[in-house]
């Protein structure tokens, strides 16, 4: 069971960062989107930019403990999975900029569209 938690967390988690980066431009086609998008920006938002534990992190965690696997790195998710593995660990918070950059772009987008 607790692998089971594990990958479904792991599961809602890829599929959340994935909605958060490209939301704005799914948007565009369907516009009711937009705000589900809003709210996922916003959350994605407030956890790179504080200390905060996400829900998800913890729950993997418990999953990933209770099947005997090591928990996530401390600082969560995104970094226990994407950094070192997609961009370099030190080149992080470039990464959440550029993000970020993409994110407003699609919003504009949306906005002149």
């Amino acid at each position: 069971m607790h692998r089971v938690v594990a990958a479904g967390a792991f599961v809602v988690h890829v599929l959340f960062v994935g909605f958060t980066v490209i939301g704005g431009f799914v948007a565009w086609l369907m516009p009711w989107v937009f705000i589900p998008h809003l709210a996922a920006a916003a959350w994605g938002g407030r956890m790179a930019a504080t200390d905060a534990a996400c829900p998800l992190s913890r729950l993997e965690d418990w999953g990933r403990e209770g099947a005997g696997r090591p928990r996530m790195n401390e600082r969560g998710f995104i970094a226990h999975y994407f950094e070192d593995r997609i961009y370099p660990s030190r080149l992080a918070r470039r990464v959440e900029v550029v993000v970020a950059t993409v994110i407003l772009g699609s919003w504009l987008g949306f906005a002149i569209r």
